[in-house]
C-alpha cells in the first residue's frame, strides 16, 4: 500500500516538474524570444521595411531634447502588393506632388518593400491612408533633427543610411546612442503573397537588451537659444561659448553659419564651411591674450597694476615698429599697467612681455591651457599653437605679447582662461556631457566636474579681475558693460594678414568676459570672423547675450 502511494507521489512530482519546465519554456518563447521568432517563423510570409531606427536622445541639463523633436510622414511601398504600378504611381503623384514616372519606375525595379520619403504632414498622410491604395501606407517617422534645431554643431549629425554618428555628440557617443534593432512595418501575407485578412500591416520591433541610451548634456537650452538668436542677428561667421566658471560646465556653445542636419547635401563644399564648429577651431586671439601676459607678469612680480609706463603710440623692436591701435591719435602718454589693460596698449604690453621673456611667457600660457586640446573630446578640436620659446626672437616675442604672430587659440580655450581668473586662479576642465541614462531615466554613468588645479595665486586672480573691470568701465570694452549686475572682460582685434577691397586690414573681433561682477555665474566668449573690431562688434554682442541670460529671457 505504501509502495503504491510512493509511486503515485513520485509520478505527481515528475509530472509537476515537467509542467513547470514546459510552462517556463512557453513563457520564454512568448515573452522573451517571441518577437524575434515571429519574424523568423514567418519567413517568406512577411514583407517588412525598416521605418525607424532606434537611437537615444540627446538632452539638455533639464531633460529638454535636442533630438527626436519633430515628426513627419513617409510612404511605405510594398511592390508585391501593387497590381498596377502606373495607376498606383499616378494616384500617389496626385496626392504627394512627386513625379509619377519615377515612382512607377521604382515600383517596377524594387523587389522588396521600400520607403518613399515625402515629408508629408499628418493631414496628407491621413488622406492617403483613407484611399486604401493596395501596397501603400503612410507611416509616421520621428525626424532626428527638427526645424531650427538648437546646438547643431554640438549635437552633430548621423549617417542615416547606417544609423551611425558622424560628428559632435552623435559621433562621440555613437555606441551609446545607437540601438541595434529598427522598427519594421510588416505586411503579413499568405502563401500567395496576399495580405492576410484581419492582420494587414503591423509595426514590429525586436526586443533585446542592447537598446539605446540617452546622453544628457550640460547645455542649458534656454541659454543656448538666447545665444543662437543673438548670433542670427549679428554674426555671419563666428562662435560663442558660455561656461559656468566654478564647474567648467558648458551652458551654450554655438557656431555660425549653421546647418540643417536633415539636409546635409545643401552645405557640402560651401566656402563658409557651415559644418565647422568654430568654437573649437584655432584663431589668432589678438589682445584677449593680454590676459595671459598680464597674469604671468603679475604672478612673477615683474610688474604691479600701479606701475607706470610711457605709451607714445608705438614701440620699436629690433628695427621693427609695432603700432598701437590708437597710433593715429598719438598714443596715451604715461599710464599705469592697469590702464594699459583698459586701453589695450600694445607698446606697454610689448614692454612687459619683453621683460618677462619668452620662456616664462610660454610656460605660463601652457599652464593656462594654450597649445593643447581642452579634453572635451570633440573631433576636429584644435590644439591651437603655442610657439617653442627657443624659436621666439625679439620680434616674435613682441608679436606674442599682443596675441599675434604664430600664436593661435580656440574660443573654448579663451573661455577656460577667463574661468581660471574668475575662480581665484583655479583651472577647471570644461565638460559638456553630464550623464548617460537608460530609456527609463536610470543613470548609467555620471561625469562629475573636475576638482581643479591652482595655476595662479588668489592675489594675481583678484588683480586681474580688477583690471578687467576697468576695461568695461572706461576702456575699450565699455560696449560690453551690463547696467545693474555689471560685467568685465577684454576686447581683442586680431589681424588676419588679409586685406579688404579698400586695402584695409581684415581682423577677427573678440570679446572674452564674465558676469555678474559679484559672484560671477557666466563666462562668455564671443568671436566674430572678419568682424574688424572687438570694441565695436564683439563687445555689444557679449552685452546682448549676458543681459538676456541674466534677465531670464
Amino acid at each position: 500500500m505504501l509502495t503504491a502511494q510512493r509511486r503515485i507521489y513520485r509520478l505527481a512530482l515528475l509530472f509537476a516538474a515537467l509542467c513547470a519546465l514546459l510552462g517556463g519554456r512557453i513563457v520564454y518563447l512568448q515573452l522573451v524570444a517571441g518577437p524575434h521568432l515571429a519574424l523568423l517563423s514567418l519567413g517568406g510570409r512577411v514583407q517588412e521595411v525598416p521605418v525607424e531606427v532606434d537611437r537615444g536622445e540627446i538632452l539638455d541639463r533639464g531633460g529638454v531634447p535636442f533630438t527626436n523633436t519633430a515628426q513627419h510622414f513617409s510612404l511605405a511601398v510594398f511592390p508585391a502588393q501593387i497590381a498596377d504600378a502606373r495607376r498606383a504611381a499616378a494616384e500617389l503623384a496626385g496626392l504627394t506632388g512627386l513625379d509619377a514616372a519615377r515612382i512607377a519606375a521604382r515600383i517596377g525595379r524594387e523587389e522588396r518593400p521600400f520607403m518613399l520619403k515625402t515629408d508629408m504632414d499628418a493631414a496628407s498622410a491621413q488622406r492617403i491612408n483613407a484611399r486604401r491604395i493596395p501596397g501603400v501606407m503612410a507611416v509616421a517617422e520621428r525626424v532626428r533633427y527638427g526645424y531650427s534645431s538648437l546646438a547643431a554643431h554640438t549635437v552633430g549629425y548621423i549617417n542615416a543610411a547606417d544609423n551611425r554618428g558622424v560628428s559632435g555628440i552623435e559621433g562621440m557617443y555613437d555606441d551609446v546612442l545607437r540601438g541595434s534593432q529598427p522598427t519594421y512595418l510588416a505586411a503579413l501575407v499568405d502563401a500567395g503573397q496576399r495580405i492576410i485578412p484581419g492582420l494587414g500591416y503591423k509595426r514590429l520591433r525586436l526586443a533585446d537588451s542592447s537598446g539605446p541610451s540617452h546622453v544628457v548634456l550640460t547645455l542649458d537650452s534656454r541659454v543656448q537659444k538666447i545665444v543662437e538668436n543673438v548670433m542670427d542677428q549679428y554674426v555671419n561667421k563666428g562662435a560663442v561659448v558660455v561656461m559656468q566658471p566654478a564647474t567648467g560646465e558648458i551652458l551654450a556653445m554655438a557656431s555660425r553659419p549653421g546647418f540643417d542636419a536633415n539636409n546635409l547635401d545643401r552645405y557640402l563644399g560651401r566656402d563658409a564651411a557651415p559644418l565647422l564648429n568654430r568654437a573649437v577651431v584655432a584663431y589668432q586671439p589678438g589682445s584677449v591674450f593680454k590676459l595671459a601676459v598680464a597674469a604671468a607678469a603679475l604672478e612673477e612680480h615683474a610688474v604691479r597694476p600701479t606701475d607706470t609706463f610711457y605709451d607714445p603710440g608705438y614701440i620699436d623692436v629690433n628695427g621693427l615698429r609695432f603700432k598701437g591701435w590708437d597710433y593715429e591719435k598719438g598714443g596715451r602718454g604715461e599710464i599705469s599697467f592697469a590702464e594699459a589693460m583698459a586701453y589695450s596698449s600694445n607698446p606697454v604690453f610689448i614692454q612687459v612681455g619683453t621683460k618677462l621673456g619668452a620662456a616664462k611667457l610660454v610656460a605660463y600660457a601652457g599652464k593656462l591651457g594654450f597649445g593643447r586640446k581642452t579634453g572635451l573630446g570633440f573631433d576636429g578640436e584644435a590644439d591651437g599653437n603655442l610657439p617653442d620659446p627657443d624659436s621666439v626672437y625679439p620680434g616674435d616675442l613682441a608679436n606674442l605679447s599682443i596675441g599675434q604672430g604664430t600664436l593661435e587659440a580656440t574660443p573654448l580655450q579663451i573661455a577656460c582662461l577667463v574661468a581660471t581668473i574668475v575662480n581665484d586662479g583655479i583651472a577647471v576642465d570644461p565638460y559638456i556631457v553630464s550623464r548617460l541614462t537608460a530609456t527609463d531615466g536610470t543613470v548609467v554613468k555620471s561625469f562629475p566636474a573636475s576638482r581643479g588645479r591652482r595655476v595662479l595665486s588668489r592675489r594675481t586672480a583678484g588683480q586681474m579681475r580688477a583690471m578687467m573691470q576697468a576695461v568695461t568701465r572706461f576702456g575699450t570694452g565699455q560696449e560690453a558693460y551690463v547696467e545693474g549686475p555689471g560685467a568685465a572682460g577684454k576686447t581683442g582685434t586680431a589681424e588676419t594678414g588679409r586685406s579688404g577691397p579698400a586695402g584695409r586690414s581684415v581682423n577677427h573681433a573678440w570679446f572674452a568676459g564674465y558676469a555678474p561682477l559679484d559672484n560671477p555665474q557666466y563666462v562668455v566668449v564671443v568671436l566674430v570672423e572678419d568682424g574688424m573690431s572687438g570694441s565695436d562688434v564683439a563687445a555689444p554682442i557679449f552685452r546682448e547675450v549676458v543681459a538676456r541670460v541674466l534677465a531670464g529671457g
